[in-house]
């Protein structure tokens, strides 16, 4: 008997092939930012090669303009140039260690009691450090003396030293009474009387403290005598 299964009329179909969709693209974050600092990274070199050339040419031609520069400049130029930078050196130092000798005498007059006369100003300045002024004075005792020394030494800030020889006693010839003549010799730093200018273009001196105006004690003599020129009109 023939095989019946060969006899169907319903097509014979093979076995059935799985087809495969197109695969999908997917774009990571990772990979994008990758892509992005590689990008940059290509950019950056480019401009640093870029402006490197740029910068080489421009130091380039600096370098010729200075060359010409010096093949152009002589020896006769600079050496007026060096000249007149050492002149200007002076200058300055000479302005820095400029003073005021108005403060020096506001100072001294300042500093002078009212029984006391100054004579013979002799001013010198030794270099760039002091000034040495020699004076003779004039007072009425050796309680004045005594009294005006120590006023000059109080100036500190503008009298370094005070130096007193040659204290002597003479008559006057108005009054008959007795004088008493020394010799002062003070030291003023320059960095006590600097020189400094204003708007108004005037010169100005430090601020210092007036010497006191009461007269200077008198001694046991002369007190005796006044005492007894009172008693005196006293009885009259």
């Amino acid at each position: 008997m023939a095989d019946l299964s060969n006899n169907s009329f319903i097509p014979k179909r093979g076995p059935a092939k799985r087809r495969q969709g197109p695969a999908s693209r997917q774009v990571y974050a990772f990979t994008l930012v990758s892509y992005i600092l590689m990008f940059a990274t290509l950019l950056a070199v480019g401009g640093v090669y870029i402006y490197g050339k740029l910068i080489e040419k421009q130091l380039n031609e600096e370098i010729s303009l200075l060359n010409n520069e010096i093949n152009s400049f002589s020896e006769a130029d600079m050496q007026r140039v060096t000249d007149f930078d050492s002149r200007l050196l002076q200058a300055k130092n000479r302005l820095d260690n400029s003073v005021s000798i108005v403060s020096i005498f506001e100072a001294l007059e300042k500093a002078t009691i009212d029984t006391v006369q100054l004579k013979d100003f002799n001013l010198t300045r030794e270099g760039d450090e002091k000034f040495v002024l020699q004076t003779s004075v004039v007072t009425d005792s050796f309680d004045s003396t005594m009294f005006q020394r120590g006023v000059f030494q109080r100036l500190g800030t503008v009298i370094s030293s005070v130096d007193i020889s040659s204290v002597q006693t003479s008559e006057s010839d108005e009054s008959g009474r007795s004088l008493v003549t020394f010799s002062a010799d003070l030291e003023v730093p320059l960095t006590a009387v600097p020189y400094t200018v204003q708007s108004n273009v005037n010169q100005t001196a430090p601020t210092f403290i007036p010497a006191p105006t009461t007269p200077a004690p008198t001694s046991d003599s002369e007190t005796a005598e006044g005492d007894e020129a009172v008693s005196n009109e006293e009885n009259i």
